[in-house]
Order: structure tokens, then sequence, then C-alpha cells
């Protein structure tokens, strides 16, 4: 193999490698701490034991308190609960009430034994209601028993990153096995807040439901102030147990940008929350390097019709900087070498990195912009025959 084809082959590998290991959500890779060089204002005092506030769009953690440790995590355990229902069911499933579901002891959507609910019922009483019923019904529906549907749960969270997350429930009632940390709730939340109809439930205060089946309509109420206390909070999930304590995922949006705050056991969760997200409004911002579409280099076509193709970005390429800073991340671009044509538009020819000092804040791949063909004897023969004619042309002109 020549040293032209092994830059290539070695090129064409790292760039399926990486397309490979791309998160499937599309949402830049999360950067795990604060950036240490940040110069922002105080941190706002809470009362968390632990807690962590997020990015949604990088996944850049702005604040971090006991992050990492273990913790029980009680009703907000509902969002990975969700993620499944969404992801596994269909809203229109009518989902047969059990024994066992209807008798789940604590906060409660208060179904009964034999009734039948819609798959979409059933998810709004569990987020908006917080029903440990409703859990377990939906756990039994999707997986046959609360314990199979709790494996499912925690292989989900280490597919979306949770590591330090092991689930033995649907619901989040007390349990030793049962536990994660703020930063994986954060990474779970930011998962599930992509999909439409979780952040659609979420955000709302209240929502009338009828239930056809059962020939009433009731009105379910959000157990989470915040959407009442502040003007941009826009989900996510409480939760309480003794050994919990207070918890909530919140998270509210501002123009582009959205936050997600962790706090648990948190004695004044809704004030926490609401000083802690707009600390993060107050001292960051989203900065974008470039845009989707955008044309940022070119590629060398070998043997295309062609020589020069202009590349572009496949996503938004942004990062989160200090509002009252001066960090600035610059562009990186590394363009394939041996680029031979036929080219398909859209095929993956290089990448665009956001780097700060020695750390690679967020990435993109670059793309071809457009097809290119192979020439062909006829185009080569025009090639060799233009400077000819060019020749001519100014003969004819003099």
């Amino acid at each position: 193999m020549s040293g032209k084809s092994l830059v290539k082959h070695l090129w064409v590998i790292s760039v399926a490698l990486l397309v490979a290991l791309w998160p499937v959500t599309g949402l830049a890779a999360p950067a795990l701490r604060p950036n240490p060089a940040w110069q922002t204002s105080a941190k706002p005092p809470i009362s968390a034991g632990a807690a962590v506030l997020l990015d949604w769009r990088t996944g850049q953690v702005l604040y971090e308190r006991n992050a990492y440790a273990k913790k029980d995590p009680a009703s907000t355990t509902k969002v990975l609960t969700a993620i499944l229902a969404l992801e596994k069911g269909k809203l229109s499933d009518q989902v047969k009430v059990s024994k066992r579901a209807a008798y789940t002891p604590g906060s409660a959507m208060y179904i009964k034994p034999g009734q039948v609910y819609s798959l979409h019922d059933l998810l709004y009483g569990l987020l908006l209601r917080s029903g440990n019923d409703a859990a377990v019904a939906i756990a039994e529906h999707l997986a046959g028993s609360v314990e199979a549907f709790a494996r499912e749960m925690n292989m989900k969270a280490k597919e979306i990153g949770a590591t330090g997350t092991h689930f033995v429930n649907p619901h989040g009632l007390t349990d030793a096995r049962h536990f994660t940390t703020a930063y994986d709730l954060a990474l779970i939340t930011r998962h599930a807040l992509q999909n439409d109809t979780f952040r659609s439930i979420v955000a709302k205060g209240e929502t009338p439901l009828t239930f056809e089946n059962l020939n009433k309509s009731v009105v379910l109420y959000n157990t989470n102030r915040l959407l009442r206390m502040m003007p941009d909070a826009d989900g996510v999930k409480t939760g309480t147990t003794a050994a919990a304590g207070p918890c909530l995922v919140a998270s509210a949006t501002r123009g582009d940008q959205k936050l997600v705050a962790v706090l648990l056991n948190a004695g004044r969760r809704w004030n926490d929350a609401a000083r802690l997200l707009e600390w993060g409004f107050g001292n960051f911002q989203l900065d974008y390097l470039g845009r989707a579409g955008d044309l940022v280099t070119e590629a060398q076509v070998a043997e295309g019709k062609i020589e020069k193709l202009p590349l572009a970005l496949s996503g938004d390429l942004v990062v989160v900087t200090p509002r009252h800073g001066k960090v600035k991340p610059r562009l990186d671009l590394q363009v394939q070498e041996a680029v031979e044509a036929p080219v398909k538009q859209g095929q993956v020819l290089g990448r665009a990195s956001a780097v700060d000092g020695d750390q690679t804040r967020a990435e993109v791949m670059l793309v071809a912009s457009r097809d290119v063909g192979r020439r062909t004897w006829l185009d080569n023969l025009i090639r060799g025959l233009s400077p000819l004619l060019r020749w001519m042309q100014g003969e004819q002109m003099m």
C-alpha cells in the first residue's frame, strides 16, 4: 500500500469511528466540568445537598455541587420511565391496570384494577401528578413486569451515559439499590427534552383529560410549582421521599438557550432552581462558530469534474462562553487529504472543532456541499486543450 493510500485508509477509518461514536441525538458531546478559566459572578447560595446546572444544547456543565455523588432520586426517576414509554410504546396503546399498579403506595393518579387507560393519559398522570400507580402500569405494559422494566431502564441509562445510575423500579420509591447522581439526572433529562411530546407534557401547569373508557373527565395539575413562579420555566419533574428529601429537575428556555438544573435533597428547591437558572442565563451565552450549511473550507478532489469542492458544516457549531469574559474558542478544520471522485453531497470529508486552549468543546462533521462526478475521457480532453484554446483566443484578440 502506497503512503498516499495508507493516509486515505487511516482517515476513512478515523472518520467512520467518529461517526459511529457520534451521539445519535445530534447534540454535542458533554464537557463534564466547568472551565476553571471562566470568570463569573459569585455562585448563588442554594440549599441542595447535590446539584448541577447544564446547558442543554452543548451539555456543558455550568455549576456543580456533589454532582457525581450517588443519591436517592425519588420521583425524578420518572423522567427515565417516560423516555422508555415514548420510545417503546405508542400513545394510543390501551393499558389495563393491574392490582399491583393500582395499589402502589405514594403519589397517585388514582387508577383502579381492571380499568383501561391510553398510554397518553398515563404519561400525563406520570409526569404531572407524579403517579406511582401510572409508573407501574406503564412498566408492566411495556416490559411485562416492574423488574423487567427496571432492567431496560438501566440499559437505557448506560446508553445515555448515565453510568452512576441504577434503578430497581419505575417510580422512585426508596430502595437501597435505587440511586443516581445529579449529573446523571441532567444527562437523562437532556435526552428526554429532545422528544417533542415529553417537552410538551412537562411544560404544562395543568391539563384536562377525558378518560373515554371510563366516561369521565378530569384536570391534572402539575406538581412543579416553578412553572408558576418563573416565566421562562418549562419543566421538568419533582420528587419527594423521606429518604431523598425534596428534589427537582427544572428547565427554562430564554431565546435559543435552554438550561437544565437538578437539585437533590433541597429544602428550598423552588428558590434554588430559580436562582441557579437565573445565574446561568446571566453569566453564560451560546456562541456560534458556524451554522449548519455554512461553507467554511474546500477539499481538493482528484479525478473530479471540479478540483475544489466547498465543504459545509453538518450542524451548528456552538459552545457556551461567559457573557462577561474574554474566552473565545477558535475554529479548527481538519479535511481529508485524499478525496477522489465521485463524491456524494453530504459525504463526510472532515470535521470542524471549537477549541478552547487544549480542550475541544464541540465538533461537527464537514460534508460535501454538492455531488462531484468523476471526469470522463472527454472532460480530460477538454481540460488538456483548454490552455491551447485560451492561447488561440488571445492571438485572435491581438
